[in-house]
């Protein structure tokens, strides 16, 4: 059996038992075996302790809840190894995730952060993704950002291994994105490498974290835009893409969002809520577009969506 100690399957776990056993299982039955841990965020029943027993698996329990950024920041912590992946509860890697890895690593060592193609899991069908991504060796991670600009935000996180050394750790005030606002704020620093191969399984489904709270992801996305990836843009144009990309948001955000839901957000301290607040004060056109009703704003927003102005 071969096995390495380069890099840790981790996975964060909180309540949900639906998918639990097959992602394990897909970490489990890795063609090159690896250290897998499952770290709990104090759910109130012991069924991934006990799973965990029966199979092997090493099983960490926080003493308290401590949010979903702060347990995938704990899943980091605990790992014992150069590399860590976090796998969440309810997605599957292709059994040859670690090998693909290893191999890369093998050709590259000075690689940071390992990401894979992705397939989506409907209903237990699999269908491709919509979004753009680069793959190959990465230097400086600039082409990251550049396609985050071109193609629109997806980078792949969730199927990424990362040199624990590089994990400078998680925003926390506000539990949307925080994935993306890392790997975005710190990509040019970063050397990466991306298999065009699908060797994750993403699924979507009614429990989904994402799916429940799109509201609150999508109130994260223009400053992701306007303060991150504009600030990194490699040239003038791309800065302009993204101020494009960072009003557009705004105006899905209203087209979704009641007037009591826009004060709310308005009200959050969070550097997204502090970008919102300014972002209003001092363009009067955003100021007018918030002032109109949702729907007025969300037949307007679907019209040019679908004239392909919004991208």
């Amino acid at each position: 059996m071969k096995y390495t100690d380069l890099i840790t399957i981790a996975m964060p776990v909180y309540e949900r038992k639906e998918y639990f056993l097959e992602a394990l299982d897909s970490a489990i039955n890795q063609t090159i075996k690896c250290r897998i841990i499952v770290v709990d965020n104090n759910s109130s029943h012991d069924f991934f302790k006990t799973t965990c027993k029966q199979k092997g698996i090493k099983y960490y329990k926080n003493e308290r809840n401590i949010g979903m950024a702060g347990n995938f920041e704990r899943c980091i912590e605990l790992a014992e190894s150069e590399y860590v992946t976090t796998l969440q509860d309810d997605d599957k890697l292709s059994p040859i995730y670690v090998e693909s890895f290893l191999d890369a690593i093998t050709k590259h060592p000075d690689v940071d952060v390992f990401f894979s193609n992705f397939v989506k899991n409907i209903g237990g069908s699999k269908y491709p993704h919509s979004h753009i991504l680069p793959y190959g060796y990465m230097k400086d991670g600039k082409k990251i950002i550049e396609y985050a600009i071109k193609y629109k935000l997806g980078f792949p996180y969730m199927c990424s291994s990362i040199k624990k050394t590089i994990f400078s750790g998680f925003y926390k005030e506000y539990a949307g994105s925080y994935d993306w606002l890392w790997i975005y704020s710190n990509a040019d620093r970063f050397t990466f490498y991306g298999d065009s191969r699908a060797l994750y399984e993403f699924r979507e489904h009614e429990l989904q974290d994402t799916r429940n709270n799109s509201l609150k992801y999508c109130f994260s996305l223009p400053y992701l835009y306007d303060v991150i990836l504009k600030e990194k843009a490699p040239n003038r144009k791309l800065e302009r893409r993204a101020s494009i990309h960072a009003f557009w948001e705004l105006i899905c955000f209203k087209s979704m969002a009641t007037k009591d839901t826009i004060k709310e957000f308005a009200k959050n301290e969070s550097l997204y809520g502090i970008y919102f607040v300014r972002k209003l004060s001092n363009n009067i056109f955003i100021r007018i577009i918030y002032a109109l009703p949702k729907g007025a704003v969300y037949f307007a927003y679907r019209v040019f969506r679908k004239l392909g102005f919004t991208s």
